[in-house]
């Protein structure tokens, strides 16, 4: 019998997690299919430093409101809202770099839309995902949370890896892009749930406290 069953669902919550960010950033990754290698990395490079400082800031406070409010349906709203607010102004601003490096190439809007289009087909997980999560009752505050600049250390990192290795196959294989596009995908999968906890930050007994504090005045 398994003394903490909720430490495989978590687990395998992290393995799910790091699945779709591996599927994400090879999406990233492939853009334009007339793009250099350097283009990819730049265009990747920048959305990463872009999305994650914003992404979990608001994430975390929008979270929390749901976690706290007494009709978690408006503010679940707001939450899924910022996030696919944030993902979809970043996109745009790739998009928007990708012209200012190569501006005479034509770029492919469809691409764009698709990319927003994904994004909004992720609201029913999401729901599905934060109702789950609030029915567990712990609260965002008591637990670990994903530290911004390690995650953006962590993709950068990557991201080079993935720049050598396409500058290194490319004038071997007719598709590197793909090829490096697929690699990075398969690397998040393996790799990211084994150094996931070394990403986290333990809550602060300062918030912790003020939480404790806050639910006892209600």
């Amino acid at each position: 019998m398994n003394p903490n069953p909720q430490r495989p669902s978590a687990a395998r919550g992290i393995r799910r997690g790091y699945v779709v960010a591996g599927a994400v950033l090879a999406f990233m990754w492939l853009g334009e299919a007339n793009e250099p290698a350097w283009a990819h990395a730049v265009r990747a490079a920048f959305l990463l430093l872009l999305i994650p400082p914003l992404l979990l800031r608001t994430n975390r406070r929008l979270t929390a409101a749901f976690y706290e409010s007494a009709h978690p349906g408006p503010a679940l709203a707001r939450l899924i809202a910022a996030r696919i607010l944030i993902v979809s102004a970043a996109l745009v601003a790739s998009a928007f770099l990708s012209h200012l490096m190569d501006p005479h190439t034509a770029h492919d809007t469809t691409a764009l839309g698709i990319r927003i289009l994904c994004v909004l087909l992720t609201i029913p997980l999401q729901i599905r995902a934060a109702h789950r999560a609030r029915a567990g009752g712990v609260h965002p505050s008591a637990r670990p949370t994903l530290s911004a600049p390690r995650v953006i250390c962590a993709k950068l990192g990557l991201i080079a890896a993935a720049l050598l290795a396409q500058m290194l196959i490319d004038p071997y294989v007719a598709n590197a892009q793909v090829l490096t596009a697929a690699a990075i995908a398969v690397t998040v999968t393996v790799l990211g749930p084994r150094v996931h906890a070394k990403l986290l930050i333990a809550p602060t007994p300062r918030t912790s406290g003020q939480r404790s504090r806050a639910r006892a005045t209600t």
